[in-house]
């Protein structure tokens, strides 16, 4: 039978293991349990690192893409007698100056230090990798591009180049240096800057950029994608664990409550007839007293 002490001390920790009842097979589960939970709480926030990392890059190649929709804007209107030599050059400051934005965003977009969007870069690294899980090597394979099946990795990262020159687009700078306000850009500079460097296959430099930005984004969602559904996984496995550990290591508060209760009325109880007994006992001698 319970005491109240053990009962107090199963409230007051949470736990089924105390000083009196420390069941030694049922806490070497629970503490493998406990194991396996941090490792996956760990394994939880690389996934969400990760996803944090997939979304930077994604954020910044998006935003590239916005801007040379507008500059493929400019140019078609550029490319046109409808406007003046003198308004095209206006155009082309504007292409010049998202140019150049493109540039920047690609260089400065980093997770953490690492490069993302400029494979150029000194320490832009070859591969990221992603752990997901405890190490786990198999001999069955599973086409990955490792023998521990819970890493990811992501390779040719420096690959992944997102600058205007990179992606086939010329700038407007010379085009701008050698005119000025009263002379305007000439309708064949503007035209010229439509032709794709591989113009058997593209109809302008701007569906060639946009093909090589379309090609990484793709890398980026897959992995999106894939992480997703590894933190959707990590998310099931550690509640099923949780709830696994809790049945065997947890309080049940409700029935060691009324343990507690019903062995503190017990316990009053039988101070209360011990009582009542050495009352009647005196009473008894009492009596006797008096007839003596």
């Amino acid at each position: 039978m319970e005491t109240n002490a053990d009962a107090l001390e199963k409230l007051s920790t949470g736990t089924v293991f105390t000083t009196r009842d420390p069941r030694p097979a049922e806490r070497s589960i629970a503490e493998g349990l406990e194991y396996k939970l941090r490792g996956l709480a760990a394994a939880k926030r690389n996934i969400n690192d990760a996803v944090s990392l997939i979304q930077t890059g994604e954020a910044g190649l998006n935003e590239i893409t916005n801007m040379l929709l507008r500059m493929k804007e400019i140019n078609a209107t550029a490319a046109s007698t409808t406007i003046s030599d003198k308004e095209r050059r206006y155009l082309f400051i504007e292409y010049q100056a998202l140019f150049d934005e493109i540039d920047r965003i690609a260089v400065n977009t980093e997770f953490n230090g690492i490069p993302i969007l400029n494979g150029l870069a000194e320490n832009a690294p070859e591969q990221l990798v992603f752990r997901v899980g405890d190490p786990l090597i198999t001999d069955q394979d599973f086409g990955g591009d490792s023998d521990d099946i819970n890493t990811i990795i992501f390779n040719r990262v420096d690959a992944i180049v997102a600058t205007a020159e990179e992606l086939g687009i010329r700038n407007a700078r010379d085009i701008l240096a050698d005119t000025n306000e009263n002379e305007g850009v000439e309708i064949e500079d503007a035209q010229d800057l439509m032709v794709a460097e591989d113009d058997d296959i593209y109809a302008s430099t701007y569906d060639q950029a946009l093909e090589r930005l379309a090609g990484q984004r793709s890398v980026f969602g897959a992995l999106q994608a894939r992480m997703n559904r590894a933190v959707d996984f990590v998310d099931v496995y550690q509640e099923n664990l949780a709830s696994a550990k809790s049945n065997i290591a947890d309080t049940d508060f409700a029935e060691q409550s009324t343990r507690l209760v019903r062995s503190q009325i017990l316990t009053q109880a039988g101070t209360s007839l011990m009582a009542q007994n050495n009352f009647n006992m005196k009473l008894a001698l009492n009596l006797l007293n008096s007839i003596v």
